[in-house]
Order: C-alpha cells, then sequence, then structure tokens
C-alpha cells in the first residue's frame, strides 16, 4: 500500500528528456514560462481568496504537466487556469470558471504588485483592457476544459500529492520549538520552494520538505535544534544540504526573472501565438549575432 504522506516522483529520465526542449524551446525560457505561470497561479489564488492547499496543489499539477508535455502543445495561460480549476475541485473549495479567467486577465492586464503584471505607465489603464467578452469567456472556458482533461491523462488521472505544510507543524512540535516566527519562516520557504527552476515539489518527498524548511526557519530565529534531528524524520544530511542551498536560490532566481520580464515589451508569451513569435524573435537575433 502506498502511503498517503508520500508523493509520486519525476524520475531521473523525464527531467533529462524536456519535451519542451525537444519542441524548440531553450532551456532558459521553459525555466522562466515555468516560473511565470506558477506566479500566475500564486497571484490568482490570492484575488480568489483559496487557502495555500489548492494554491499549492495548483501549481504542482500545472508543474507535472509541463514535466510531461511541451509548452508547445497548450498556451501557458490555458494550463493556468485548468490547473487552479482542477486544484479548487480537489481540494474542496471549488473556484468558478468565470472567477479564474476574470482574475487572470485582470492580473496580466492592470498595474499590480505581482511579478508577472504590467508596469504602471503615466496614464492609467482603462477598464476595458481587462474586460472579458460573452465570447472571449465561453473560448476560455472551452479550453480551460479540454486542458483540464489533458492534464489529467498527462499524470495518468493520478492527482494524489501530500504538500509538506501539517508535517512541518508536526516536527517544530515534536522538536519543542513551536512558535509563531518559526513556523511563518518555514512556511515561507515551503511556499517559495513553489517557484524553484529545480521542480523541489516534483523530484522531493514532503517529509525532506518539511525538514529543509524547519531547518531554516529554525536558524533564522536563532533557536538551536537537537544534533542530527533530521534522521528522525528520515532525511539524509546530503539531501538535506540540497534542498538548503536550492530553498535559499528561489529569491535569487525570482529576483533575475522579475527584472528581466517585467515591464518588458513584447511581454512573457502567454498564448501559443506570442510564444512562436517569441522564438523566431530570438532565432534572428542568434542569427545575428553569429554574423
Amino acid at each position: 500500500m502506498v502511503s498517503l504522506l508520500c508523493n509520486p516522483l519525476a524520475t531521473a529520465d523525464q527531467l533529462a528528456s524536456s519535451s519542451t526542449q525537444a519542441d524548440g524551446i531553450p532551456a532558459d525560457l521553459e525555466a522562466s514560462l515555468r516560473w511565470a505561470g506558477s506566479e500566475l497561479i500564486q497571484s490568482a489564488g490570492i484575488l480568489l481568496r483559496l487557502p495555500q492547499k489548492t494554491v499549492a496543489t495548483a501549481i504542482v499539477l500545472f508543474q507535472r504537466f509541463y514535466l510531461l508535455s511541451s509548452m508547445r502543445s497548450c498556451a501557458i495561460i490555458d494550463a493556468c487556469h485548468a490547473a487552479i480549476f482542477l486544484s479548487s475541485k480537489l481540494t474542496e473549495h471549488p473556484a468558478k470558471p468565470r472567477d479564474i479567467i476574470n482574475v487572470t486577465t485582470y492580473l496580466l492586464s492592470a498595474p499590480l504588485p505581482s511579478p508577472i503584471s504590467p508596469v504602471a505607465g503615466e496614464e492609467s489603464t482603462p477598464p476595458e483592457k481587462y474586460y472579458v467578452t460573452e465570447q472571449e469567456y465561453y473560448n476560455k472556458r472551452t479550453r480551460l476544459l479540454n486542458i483540464e482533461t489533458e492534464i489529467l491523462r498527462a499524470c495518468g488521472f493520478q492527482t494524489h500529492l501530500s504538500l509538506p505544510y501539517t508535517l512541518c507543524i508536526n516536527y517544530i512540535q515534536s522538536l519543542s520549538v513551536l512558535s509563531a516566527e518559526v513556523v511563518k519562516k518555514s512556511f515561507g520557504y515551503l511556499t517559495d520552494a513553489l517557484l524553484s527552476p529545480s521542480l523541489l515539489y516534483l523530484t522531493h518527498q514532503p517529509n525532506s520538505l518539511a525538514v529543509a524548511a524547519v531547518y531554516l526557519g529554525a536558524r533564522e530565529c536563532e533557536v538551536k535544534l537537537p544534533a542530527a534531528w533530521w534522521d528522525v524524520f528520515d532525511c539524509e544530511r546530503e539531501e538535506l544540504g540540497f534542498l538548503v542551498v536550492c530553498m535559499k536560490g528561489v529569491s535569487e532566481f525570482v529576483e533575475s526573472e522579475t527584472k528581466l520580464w517585467k515591464g518588458r515589451k513584447p511581454g512573457i508569451p502567454w498564448e501559443l501565438e506570442d510564444l512562436d513569435m517569441h522564438l523566431e524573435r530570438r532565432r534572428v537575433l542568434d542569427n545575428e549575432l553569429e554574423i
């Protein structure tokens, strides 16, 4: 019997052979698009008032889908819509397709603090720019439902996901260091890990993620923990060290991606047509550099 605290992880072959890169998308652009989609889901979840469990599940479903499918198979924006919709049903916090589509359209049109939102200009953005007409809504809803089916097929209808947040609290209590500050810091690292380019939630079990988050949270709060305490929670020292480095590096990665895309014209290629145009521009620029 498979433990409910374990998740199906990505294999070495799946990580080494990217369908997206095989379709002609460079590795750096693939990482940027994965980050942008995860950021959009996180920002949309806040505006939709969804619990973090639903948001985290949606991000992991989004990342699982594009681990198994090419980013040229469907638009990033449609995959985000479908992941949020499917996650909201799996976690019993249903969100309507219309609400999801309206929120993401607003995030990508109005100047907001979110890293994937446009920069505020001298003139205010007219509301008409982020208004979704009935025809646009029905088209996007149809694509949402189609991609939801594709996500389920790609994952083999395996939608089980155990998140490390509950384990994190249990570990902190077991170590007798329970405090609001330690929990806050630890949860922050678990949420940051969702944006990691190393796909930590797809390559490591939740108990290891929880151990790494507790380690970092306790260290920042200057709380002393017992020697080799991670062995009790079935996490090897080498794995802990790798996770600590990856979690600490997420902020730098997000900062670099935000600097790269924030205010850029044209911006993140959310639609397939935009992606094709972006790749063509890169190809032209590369040819000019070679000349």
